[in-house]
């Protein structure tokens, strides 16, 4: 079960509603007064057990606790056992646990306002009143700042908690859907990359177009400039071929610019605080002993009246404690310490002996809050046992007319009050030191993890790009090339044919512009179903030298579009590879689709004259990009001289389980 209250609080409320109506037995009060003071205590005990107060509204919760404030007046007016005062500093507890500081101050204003003048008709004694003040003051002090002070940890830990959740959740999202976070960065990437380098490519393409469209302007008004025209033309398009060569190389080897940051994870340092901040534990370790000293000597005083002797040890045992509590103060040696909270031990009892009253040992709570703060664990539970047992000691001595039940249970509260929250606060702050520490190793581990998918999406990105640029685009760049390389040759002597070749040169650069925007879209060049039309208009659109023959057998119109689109793409660059660096007169190209494999060969009769940089290994990135390809589907590539003389490239892929 959630319990309403963080648990210092609940547990603190808890033992107060329930040591209420045992400090009133013994009590000579009619038995109807003790049902009625144990009906209200339980009555408070199940609301504050049942009731989920965090949850209400803010009026909600001020109803709630005024409610409570009611039943334990009521009590208090029917039965006030001693233990009642604890119920209205429980009440501020919920308080500070629930409203912001502005809210439960006014509250415990209101509370004590409201304990205070109750305490004043149930007693009718001015002097009692005041005792009730002194005694009541010490304790409440300590058990408020201490749960202060541990709601705090609580809540900075449960912060730590929820970022390493959140950090925890991205991690297992980034792991569960990596396919989807290295899509969106290729998205970015393929973006980034569209705005920079294609469109320095678009801006070749734009030139050389121009050229064309101002060639074919000059020559349709005069013929006899054509052959000049042509060439310009040609110059530019050789120039748009060399700066997509540069691209396809830029790609390859990786981009000048970096892709745009990610915006990183908060970052949590693991906290080398201690549990209570250092300038306010200087505060505190002067207030409070100076508070208890006070209470301890005004307390005397109003008991009896000392004489000059006992007044006399009364401050040596107070310079004694001084001297104890300011020594511990100064060393950080745990041995050390422990003698030094012996020593307060022993002058708080000591002060308890000569003043004749149980207020002095509400000091333990003072060395009981330096325990829960400055020793180590092991150590804290060794001086708790002596303080039970210097206690036990005090109240054998004392008898029980003095040390009764009722002292025994407020002890008993009063410790939990101060000592639970101090040492539960000190296990939120080990647990949210652990948690920070975990989840900065997790941030650094997710920031890793988002660096590698991020380094992958981008060179995949870039390898596409490279493979789609050079093999469609770089393609159709050489035709659009050798149609003005036939149109400058013609021109000479047939004016009209060599027209006609700057015609075509224009029509292949639309299509370049058109492939060059399927590129960055990343649309696929052909689809299973389009595959054998494609492949006849690539055959029959080729510019001849070399002649193209074209042979297609088996099934072809079925299969997948990514197999489609390598089958289309290696015939493809076998063409354009042929024209390039070869001095074939004739190229075939063969796709075969038998046995679950689809085997691609193209070939050339390549005389071996010419200079050939596909031969050369590393120079070539339509082979490597071709490789990349068919090794993606699970196939294979191998290109290479003929020992008869030639040149063939061949691919192979599975057309199963693609």
């Amino acid at each position: 079960m959630t319990l309403p209250y963080p648990f210092a609080v609940q547990s603190v409320v808890t033992l107060a509603l329930l040591g209420a109506p045992m400090s009133a037995l013994g009590q000579s009060y009619a038995v109807w007064r003790m049902l009625a003071l144990a009906g209200l205590c339980g009555a408070c005990l199940i609301a504050v057990t049942f009731v989920p107060a965090r949850r209400l509204p803010r009026w909600g919760q001020v109803g709630f606790l005024l409610g409570q404030v009611a039943l334990t007046a009521l009590a208090q007016a029917l039965v006030p056992a001693p233990l009642l005062d604890y119920v209205y500093l429980a009440l501020v507890l919920q308080a500070i646990a629930l409203f912001p500081p502005w809210l439960w101050i006014s509250f415990a204003a209101g509370v004590y306002a409201i304990w205070s003048g109750m305490l004043l008709v149930v007693t009718a004694n001015l002097m009692d009143w005041l005792q009730g003040n002194l005694a009541l003051a010490f304790p409440a002090t300590c058990a408020i700042i201490a749960a202060i002070f541990y709601l705090r940890q609580q809540r900075r830990s449960e912060q730590v908690q929820h970022m390493l959740q959140q950090v925890q959740q991205r991690y297992d999202a980034l792991t569960a859907g990596m396919r989807e976070v290295q899509q969106r960065m290729m998205l970015e990437e393929r973006h980034r990359l569209a705005q920079t380098i294609i469109g320095e490519v678009q801006a070749a393409l734009t030139r050389t177009e121009q050229s064309v469209t101002a060639a074919l302007a000059q020559a349709q008004s005069n013929l006899s400039r054509l052959e000049a025209a042509v060439s310009q033309t040609r110059a530019a398009a050789a120039s748009a071929v060399e700066r997509l060569r540069g691209t396809v190389a830029t790609l390859r080897q990786g981009a000048d610019e970096s892709p745009a940051d990610v915006p990183p994870l908060a970052t949590v340092l693991p906290s080398e605080e201690p549990v209570i901040a250092t300038p306010l534990n200087r505060v505190l370790t002067w207030v409070l002993p100076a508070v208890f000293l006070v209470l301890t000597i005004s307390s005397a005083a109003l008991q009896r009246p000392l004489d000059a002797g006992a007044f006399g040890m009364l401050l040596v045992w107070v310079a004694v404690l001084l001297l104890a509590y300011v020594t511990t103060q100064r060393i950080d040696q745990p041995l050390l310490i422990q003698v030094g909270l012996a020593a307060q031990s022993v002058a708080i009892l000591a002060l308890a002996q000569l003043a004749h009253t149980l207020t002095p040992l509400l000091g333990l709570l003072l060395v009981l809050w330096q325990v829960a703060v400055r020793l180590p664990s092991r150590q804290i539970v060794l001086h708790l046992v002596g303080l039970v047992l210097g206690i036990t000691v005090l109240a054998a001595y004392w008898g029980p007319e003095r040390f009764d039940h009722n002292a025994l249970l407020i002890g008993t509260v009063t410790a939990v009050a101060v000592g639970g929250p101090l040492l539960l606060a000190r296990r939120q702050l080990e647990r949210r030191k652990q948690a920070e520490l975990r989840l900065a190793l997790l941030n650094a581990e997710v920031e890793q993890q988002m660096d590698e998918v991020r380094m992958l999406a981008v060179a995949a990105e870039r390898t596409r790009l490279a493979r789609e640029v050079h093999d469609d685009l770089g393609s159709r760049l050489v035709l659009v090339h050798l149609h003005l390389q036939l149109a400058e040759d013609l021109a000479a002597e047939d004016a009209e044919a060599a027209l006609e070749q700057v015609r075509e040169s224009r029509e292949q650069l639309h299509l370049a512009w058109r492939s060059m925007l399927a590129v960055a879209d990343a649309e696929l060049p052909v689809r299973g179903a389009e595959l054998r039309r494609a492949l006849e208009e690539l055959a029959a659109g080729a510019v001849g030298p070399p002649r193209v023959t074209l042979i297609l057998d088996g099934e072809l119109e079925g299969l997948p579009d990514a197999l489609a689109c390598t089958v289309y793409r290696t015939v493809q660059e076998g063409l354009t590879n042929a024209r390039k660096h070869s001095r074939a007169s004739r190229v075939e190209a063969r796709v075969v689709s038998l046995g679950g494999y689809i085997t691609v060969t193209v070939t050339n009769d390549d005389t071996g004259e010419g200079e050939e940089p596909a031969r050369r290994p590393g120079e070539s990135f339509g082979l490597v990009g071709l490789r990349e390809r068919a090794e993606a589907l699970n196939g294979g590539m191998e290109a290479g001289p003929l020992p008869g003389g030639g040149w063939r490239l061949r691919v192979v892929l599975p057309t199963e389980g693609v």
